[in-house]
């Protein structure tokens, strides 16, 4: 049902991954799904049957063309009877190097791709005429290899902040990040924002999530890597929208089945 692709190796660090899925048919309880927050600026060109955010039961459209910027927390959406996606998931650095309508601008919202590029439009009907999904992600790749060509950017800072960001999320301490850089805590908040679209803590809580799932036991050292189990729990309904009880049964939901069944492979 989704199928997950590598970008070429010269867009390593820009493009994090790409995706597809396809299913007709969904029946009615299978529509739900949920976007968790990943770190990623993410880029969905959806096909087939329309779908809709829910928020606080409300149904929202969602442009079939869209930009889903940083989120702290997950999203309900829901989707239509008949699903085809591709999926670009872009790293904070990979979408300053390709576009320039600011990451910041993007936190917490989900947005029509003409807000950021029109470009991005184009690329749609170059994928609506791919045949195949060779052709999709030739297609991927090119576009972005050529968007970093027009936009050249010096993102060894931002790299080296990220780098640091995800190798001490197990327990980050802003203060010594701050000293670390030279900076003040507001200067290192305000650049690391510029860069990423999220405080160096939102960030560093969201990757600490994300590999807790992936690569911990469940049962066990998952629990130990945070404070306690009640501040797990508070983590686990924000990042995942669902209950640890709710999360040890099987997913319902595309995006978290996918992850849990990612997981047993390992």
């Amino acid at each position: 049902m989704i199928q997950r692709f590598q970008a070429t190796d010269a867009l390593k660090g820009i493009i994090d991954y790409i995706w597809i899925v396809e299913q007709d048919n969904l029946a009615p309880m299978n529509r739900q799904d949920i976007i968790m927050p990943l770190g990623h600026i993410n880029i969905i060109f959806n096909y087939r049957s329309p779908y809709y955010l829910i928020d606080r039961k409300k149904r929202i459209l969602i442009s079939n063309s869209s930009v889903i910027g940083q989120i702290k927390r997950a999203k309900h959406v829901q989707y239509g009877k008949n699903l085809y996606q591709i999926g670009i998931s872009l790293t904070p650095v990979g979408y300053i190097q390709s576009f320039e309508y600011p990451i910041s601008r993007l936190t917490e919202r989900i947005c029509s791709v003409v807000d950021v590029s029109s470009g991005l439009d184009q690329l749609r009907t170059q994928l609506t005429n791919a045949r195949d999904n060779e052709s999709i992600i030739t297609a991927i790749n090119d576009y972005f290899i050529e968007r970093i060509k027009l936009n050249p950017l010096d993102t060894q800072r931002a790299d080296h902040m990220l780098s640091y960001v995800e190798q001490q999320c197990g327990n980050l301490n802003v203060s010594h990040m701050a000293a670390y850089f030279g900076f003040s805590i507001s200067t290192l908040e305000r650049t690391f924002k510029r860069y990423t679209g999220l405080t160096p803590k939102v960030y560093g809580d969201i990757v600490k999530f994300q590999k807790s799932i992936v690569n911990a036991n469940w049962h066990t050292e998952i629990y130990e890597q945070y404070y306690d189990q009640s501040h797990f729990i508070k983590t686990c309904r924000k990042f995942a929208g669902k209950t640890v009880s709710e999360l040890e049964k099987s997913a319902d939901e595309l995006t978290l089945r996918y992850l849990w069944q990612s997981k047993n492979k390992f």
